[in-house]
């Protein structure tokens, strides 16, 4: 098993942005290209950007705003809300808030396999909270088994609140790749400390042990491991 866990980076072209990948300390982590999360609001968006090889993940943790994906009419978003967008091909999209309102999403960007002949589309999801597989913590299943939602690059992805001092385990396999990215609190992955803006990236493990308490707060997500990793993707999440 490799735990290496990195700080994420305030982007430089948008300061409400924090990346945990890519980072000047982790180029790529295959098959993910980007891990970030963000906070925008009507007076300071994030601007509709464009994406193409790759499956986009966004998931809302608070506030509302409205999604775009190409000529679609735009959907409403509200906390947990989740999106999947599978762009073989390039297409653009987009999360803007209302007037007066404040959203803050997790966004994750993985590449596509090769060859991958699949049209353009998005899945909408809704990731409700379940009591999780330890006493303490409440999860949503955000992709994969036991949602709506498939993934063509293989994703499986979940949110673990802890509100009580607890030990939840996680199931990977030692032929994916994981990211576990802490949106708030400190607790610990296996041996390694965990902070609020940091990810761990985990390879070649049967599975996690994730330990909190109150306040702690992660998305895991993993997939099929590759072996090489494209150029970093030219916008954001």
């Amino acid at each position: 098993m490799s735990i290496r866990v990195v700080a994420g980076e305030i982007e430089a072209k948008d300061v409400t942005t924090r990346v945990a990948l890519p980072t000047r300390a982790q180029p790529g982590w295959p098959p993910f290209e980007r891990v970030a999360e963000t906070i925008a609001t009507a007076l300071r968006p994030f601007p509709a950007h464009q994406h193409t090889g790759v499956e986009v993940l966004t998931y809302v943790i608070e506030g509302s705003a409205s999604y775009e994906f190409g000529s679609d009419a735009p959907r409403p978003l509200t906390a947990a809300s989740t999106m999947l967008l599978t762009a073989p091909s390039p297409i653009s999209h987009a999360v803007k808030p209302g007037a007066g309102h404040t959203v803050r999403w997790f966004s994750l960007v993985a590449t596509l396999p090769p060859g991958s002949d699949l049209p353009a589309r998005l899945q909408p999801g809704r990731a409700d909270p379940k009591r999780g597989s330890a006493e303490g913590t409440i999860a949503r299943r955000l992709i994969g088994a036991g949602t709506s939602i498939t993934s063509a690059v293989g994703l499986e992805g979940v949110a673990i609140q802890f509100e009580s001092d607890a030990t939840s385990f996680q199931k990977l396999g030692h032929d994916r790749a994981a990211v576990c990215y802490a949106l708030a609190g400190r607790g610990r992955i296996d041996s390694e400390v965990l902070e609020g803006g940091e990810a761990a990236l985990v390879e070649d493990a049967a599975g996690v042990a994730l330990q909190g308490g109150p306040g702690f707060h992660v998305v895991l997500v993993h997939g099929p491991r590759g072996s090489t990793t494209r150029a970093p993707p030219a916008s954001g999440g």
